[in-house]
């Protein structure tokens, strides 16, 4: 799958050029999103990229239309913070509370929303389908009680991209899973294939 992998991550430099202009409209202040990396994993290792009990702060969605799967924007704990921090332009080293507040949870959603309709917004382009993800719900909670929520089964595929957003002062990384049944990969694929073909043949 080395071409189409190529071919998904350039979508990935897409959807975070998009995703970069609309945060940054949000928040009012110049904040680059990047994805330095996309592979397929399995949830043994999601798992292991965190500690068994970590706390981690998650947007959790469903795609509606277009393709069958799940979508999980995910940060711990202390990024999440720290990128509600980034938004509201407060210097790292300043001290707070350490408590989700009413608007700091709305923000985290409205970032993990605007990370994923990026992305989906691309990968509909790509597939020539229309895809729409569902309103996103925050959940904090364990790693592994998070993650048996979007893993139901062993023969799942999990695409996992890394997030990182950027700005003069920080960087910080979170992880975006599209959670995918064996088919839909397959559609994907077979999308991907045809866009090679199209290419070879110009």
């Amino acid at each position: 799958m080395k071409d189409e992998m190529d071919i998904l991550r350039e979508m990935g430099t897409i959807s975070a050029g998009q995703g970069s202009i609309a945060l940054s409209e949000i928040i009012g202040r110049k904040i680059n999103l990047k994805v330095p990396a996309l592979t397929f994993v399995s949830g043994t290792d999601i798992l292991n990229r965190f500690r068994e009990n970590q706390i981690v702060v998650s947007i959790l969605g469903n795609l509606l239309t277009g393709l069958e799967g799940k979508i999980l924007f995910l940060l711990d704990e202390k990024s999440a913070y720290k990128l509600i921090d980034m938004c509201y332009g407060r210097k790292p080293d300043e001290k707070q509370c350490g408590v989700f507040t009413e608007m700091g949870m709305s923000l985290m959603k409205e970032v993990g929303n605007v990370v994923i309709s990026s992305f989906v917004g691309a990968l509909s382009i790509l597939l020539k389908s229309l895809i729409i993800p569902s309103i996103p719900t925050l959940v904090n909670g364990p790693i592994k009680q998070i993650l048996n929520m979007i893993l139901s089964s062993d023969d799942e595929y999990v695409l996992f991209i890394e997030t990182t957003f950027e700005e003069p002062q920080q960087n910080i990384t979170g992880c975006f899973y599209l959670v995918l049944t064996p088919q839909t990969v397959q559609f994907i694929q077979t999308a991907c294939k045809k866009m090679l073909e199209n290419i070879n043949q110009s």
